[in-house]
């Protein structure tokens, strides 16, 4: 099988910039394109659509526009679920103190002036969005947690009860049983979307083992498969549990009959074993359903 390198992409944050006049959208634009994805709105309404459909990391929010203000917007940002973490600039060429209250008061994060300090804009959207990544990663850690525990529940409780009652021949079966179980419990609860195409189905199953704690990523993709590198066990640095890897096959290879007839996996490295890392080579060798 020819196998091509995958590319890491480097995140880009993305930043909203509202504003009414374009010239100013271009000037906070040419100050910070260079280290993040910059995204232009021209009004309040354009606004709260670009935050529902890009998902920002910050915005940068002209105060003064025609139809929505920026106090409304902000007031909407801040009120949503998805949101309410995502910092609020509010840029203003108004300097009395009654208008900075009305801006705390609708939970804007910080404040720049008009003429804006190219310096200052630079450090403050820098500032914010490392406490925003910060969060955003908190949030992560608290998920896996609560998946490793939920999974680690079902192994815990089932685990011994099942190996003290079966002969060594029916392990299999229970592996079979048990894997599909785990793939159910973990795609309703974190994927639900079907697999369109290989590289959807390798990132579906990263998704949902990701979520025990381990950090698997595409390695390589190919015409007909890929390879998916893990560095982190999801049962700790010690007393490794090697069936961990021996379930990790089974829910890959039901991940992949979701998308494909038949599929090949094999597991070529693992922690468990006394590798620095696990590898596994997955081969679709049936047809697309």
């Amino acid at each position: 099988m020819t196998m091509l390198k995958s590319k890491e992409n480097m995140k880009r944050s993305k930043v909203l910039v509202v504003d009414d006049l374009p010239t100013n959208v271009k000037l906070i634009t040419a100050i910070l394109k260079r280290d993040y994805e910059i995204i232009p709105a021209y009004s309040g309404e354009e606004a709260l659509e670009k935050v529902d459909s890009e998902n920002p990391d910050i915005v940068l929010l002209d105060i003064m526009m025609p139809g929505i203000d920026g106090y409304e917007v902000c007031k909407i940002i801040k009120q949503g679920d998805s949101t309410r973490f995502t910092p609020v600039v509010m840029i203003t060429a108004l300097s009395d103190v009654g208008d900075r209250i009305k801006a705390i008061e609708v939970d804007a994060d910080d404040f720049l002036t008009k003429p804006i300090n190219t310096q200052e804009l630079i450090t403050r959207t820098r500032s914010l969005l490392k406490a925003k990544h910060f969060h955003d990663q908190l949030v992560k850690s608290k998920a896996i947690i609560e998946a490793q525990n939920d999974f680690r529940a079902i192994l815990t409780n089932l685990l011994p009860f099942l190996f003290r009652s079966i002969d060594s021949s029916r392990k299999t079966e229970v592996i079979r049983q048990m894997s599909e179980q785990v793939e159910l419990f973990l795609w309703a609860k974190h994927i639900q979307k079907q697999p369109e195409n290989m590289l959807e189905m390798a990132q579906s199953f990263c998704i949902l083992i990701n979520k025990l704690g381990a950090t698997f990523s595409i390695d390589k993709m190919g015409d007909k498969g890929f390879m998916l590198l893990n560095t982190k066990c999801p049962w700790g640095d010690t007393n490794i549990n090697p069936m961990f890897c021996i379930l990790g096959k089974a829910i890959l290879t039901r991940v992949g009959l979701r998308l494909y007839s038949d599929i090949s996996v094999d597991i070529e490295k693992t922690i468990a074993a006394g590798d620095n890392y696990c590898f596994f080579k997955v081969l679709c060798i049936g047809d697309n359903l």
